[in-house]
């Protein structure tokens, strides 16, 4: 049984003849993107050993190793060629924005599918500035925990975006329950981090400027 937030990460694929599963863990993403038929073929990634292993296991389990290459190394690197979708899942932001700068002349083609564990806005600013668009975001909670998922895609033309798109996000556009409660959160976090920093006489401009976007968006719903 998959976890909620893999089902969502592999709803936002679209059919695909080959797709990269970066990181991939235990190989839940590689797996079903070949038992649904979305892809064609998976590059299934992992720069440790170990959830390479576990992947390969659940592979020849689900009789679907034959369509999978199991390679050992950093995002992009051990894959040649480019690929059409691009899974990076379950680590930070800044981890997924090195893997992105490396791979940058690479994935022009390719439609990202993005879940950071934190700091999301750094993963939002960097594609922006990079040049790739955010076609979707979805926040979705599984188990108590709140998860951005972000599909993304590179845009010749130059990209229009707010502080708001960057801070908060565009998931609030589809108006859930969840992206509701999400907000709620992040205007508690906000207030209880000013309320810290004025204590120690720190700035808390920034924060300020958040919890206003906050405000805003709670107002509209």
């Amino acid at each position: 049984m998959i976890s909620k937030r893999i089902e969502e990460i592999i709803n936002l694929l679209d059919r695909c003849n080959t797709l990269a599963d970066i990181g991939c863990d235990h190989g839940y993403v590689a797996v079903e993107a070949i038992k649904r038929k979305i892809a064609n073929r998976v590059f299934a990634v992992d720069i440790n050993l170990q959830p390479l292993l576990k992947a390969k296991e659940l592979s020849k389990k689900e009789n679907v190793d034959d369509k999978i290459e199991f390679l050992l190394g950093n995002g992009f690197d051990p894959i040649e060629g480019s690929v059409d979708e691009a899974v990076i899942a379950g680590m930070g932001a800044e981890n997924i924005c090195s893997i992105l700068s490396r791979a940058k002349d690479r994935i022009f083609n390719t439609t990202l599918i993005l879940q950071p564990m934190k700091d999301v806005e750094l993963l939002r600013k960097w594609l922006f500035e990079n040049g790739f668009d955010i076609l979707k975001e979805k926040v979705i909670k599984d188990k108590n925990r709140f998860y951005v998922i972000i599909k993304s895609s590179y845009l010749p033309e130059k990209i229009s975006f707010s502080d708001k798109d960057i801070y908060i996000g565009r998931h609030i556009l589809d108006r859930t329950e969840e992206a509701y409660e999400f907000l709620l959160k992040m205007k508690e976090k906000m207030k209880k981090i000013i309320g810290m920093k004025k204590k120690s006489f720190l700035d808390t401009s920034y924060e300020e400027k958040v919890l206003i976007m906050i405000e805003e968006e709670l107002k509209k719903w």
